[in-house]
């Protein structure tokens, strides 16, 4: 465990931001390579990009600005501090997902929603996988207390406690989840035009998140999200959304064949 990354004069930098910060640069960096393989306007999508960001913070952060409104409507300025509260990943999702299909509608004659999914859903998970590091990092989305072989000890716990390391599953089975993804890609290039509307890999991708989430969690801590809501009601949508994503998937592998 190690929150602090380094200090200089009273300025503190955390390594949850600077490790979470890094992924998410990497992954936009690596969705920027991608666009052309999908045949994606670069212009229209970077535009795109950078609204869903916005909207994809303010998803990690709602359940936090709803909690805490009264402080934020007080001082304002606190909306910047980003070390103030939790990020949510799934309302991270949620955002950029919601803002990135209004987007799409508005320049639909220039950018396809399914292609711009398909472009950003594996960098997407590999976001996840290097982020989770800077949870395990700052102690925070801790694991239930377990006597199973694979445990860590926190240095908040009482001595003997351990716990499930729940951010490294998250992160072992996100890199895993990449390598598939893209082993399936390039099976897909090899034989179809990615570059022509349908979808394959962003439903795969979310189908493969909500398994993580669904199977991964039962080791992980309950708490609060907002108003006596607890992570246990994530668990719930996922479940729900997860008929929705095998209809995608199918809707994209007859697209992929017509």
């Amino acid at each position: 465990m190690h929150p602090t990354l380094f200090e200089i004069a009273g300025f503190r930098v955390d390594t949850y931001s600077v490790v979470w910060f890094t992924a998410l640069s990497l992954a936009i960096i690596w969705v920027i390579h991608r666009l052309e393989k999908y045949n994606i306007d670069e212009d229209i999508a970077r535009k795109v990009m950078s609204v869903s960001f916005l909207f994809m913070i303010l998803g990690a952060r709602s359940p936090e600005y709803i909690k805490n409104w009264r402080e934020y409507f007080n001082q304002p300025s606190l909306f910047l501090d980003l070390n103030r509260g939790n990020l949510y990943e799934t309302g991270a999702i949620l955002g950029a997902f919601i803002s990135a299909l209004i987007l799409s509608f508005l320049y639909r004659k220039k950018i396809s929603f399914l292609q711009l999914c398909e472009a950003a859903a594996i960098p997407a998970m590999f976001s996840i996988a290097l982020g989770r590091w800077g949870c395990f990092l700052n102690g925070c989305c801790v694991g239930l207390p377990t006597k199973f072989f694979i445990h860590v000890h926190f240095p908040f716990d009482k001595a003997g406690l351990n716990r499930h390391p729940v951010q490294i599953y998250y992160s072992v089975y996100a890199f895993i989840a990449v390598l598939i993804l893209l082993s399936i890609e390039k099976f897909l290039s090899r034989r179809y035009d990615l570059s022509k509307s349908h979808s394959i890999i962003a439903p795969l991708s979310l189908i493969f998140y909500s398994l993580m989430r669904l199977f991964i969690d039962f080791t992980r801590s309950s708490h609060t999200l907002v108003w006596r809501v607890s992570n246990e009601w994530i668990y719930l949508v996922l479940a729900c959304a997860l008929p929705f994503e095998i209809l995608w998937l199918v809707y994209g592998l007859k697209r992929i064949n017509s």
